[in-house]
């Protein structure tokens, strides 16, 4: 059994776009928190879209914070990076009244991708919220753009198809002698039909990410084989279970021990 809390809020005056929903596992335990953030291209969806794959992480013991964020045309960069840290920090003081955890992971599908990226390799934005980067355990990069997100690029009236790379881009953060903690492990995930470029994108963040400090065996790389863009987060197999769930649990599993 999950218990479920919902519509809290963990952003005043934001609306909507200021709460998050609690998956808890039943037991008063559990090993991991994991804040996500849906995808949509910065412009829609929920954070009930992928209830389901939320639902079984929590049957299997990771408690799980689905979190809204300000979106276009409401909100230009960087104002959904921002909500993102808020709800991560909102999450590290309160989610604990909840039940007891362990580690934490943050992570996202597409756009929610692109919003844990800048998390991490642009700590300023937690940092600002009272979170310490070093506070977060892992990290899970879903199909998200590692270049300027192409929503940002149609803000300042650029063709959103361009590849660039600046303070708007997670790859740009990838510089001189950036503190790595050694500990902390990365999920990246892309389809093999994904959108054009997002797979060599990704596979550039990882090289990048090795030419700087990070070892390999830190970063976990899945390409998932006959899907489109992301296609593969709603899929059911025969006993109605999400293999998306179970990838991300196989991967948070040796945090357990």
């Amino acid at each position: 059994m999950v218990r479920i809390v919902e519509n809290l809020i963990y952003q005043e005056g934001a609306g909507e776009a200021g709460g998050l929903d609690l998956y808890l596992p039943q037991r008063k335990e559990c090993k991991a928190l994991f804040v996500y953030f849906h995808g949509g291209g910065l412009e829609s969806g929920d954070k009930a879209d992928d209830k389901g794959v939320c639902r079984e992480l929590a049957e299997e013991g990771v408690a799980v914070a689905s979190a809204n964020y300000r979106m276009y045309p409401g909100a230009v960069f960087p104002q959904y990076i921002e909500d993102a840290a808020r709800a991560v920090a909102w999450c590290l003081g309160h989610v604990g009244e909840y039940t007891a955890y362990e580690k934490v992971f943050v992570g996202g599908v597409s756009a929610g991708a692109y919003l844990s990226m800048m998390l991490h390799f642009c700590p300023r934005f937690l940092a600002e919220c009272g979170v310490d980067e070093k506070e977060i355990d892992g990290y899970i990069f879903d199909a998200g753009q590692p270049t300027v997100h192409f929503n940002v690029l149609r803000e300042r009236g650029w063709d959103p198809a361009a590849v660039r790379i600046d303070e708007a881009a997670p790859l740009y953060y990838l510089e001189g002698e950036k503190p790595v903690v050694k500990s902390q492990r990365f999920l990246v995930v892309v389809s093999d039909n994904d959108i054009p470029g997002r797979r060599e994108q990704n596979e550039l963040l990882i090289r990048t990410m090795e030419t700087h400090q990070y070892d390999r065996n830190q970063i976990t790389y899945r390409v998932m084989e006959g899907y489109t863009h992301a296609g593969y987060v709603g899929v059911t197999n025969e006993n109605g279970s999400y293999p998306y769930a179970r990838m991300i649990k196989d991967f948070l599993e040796p945090f357990f021990d």
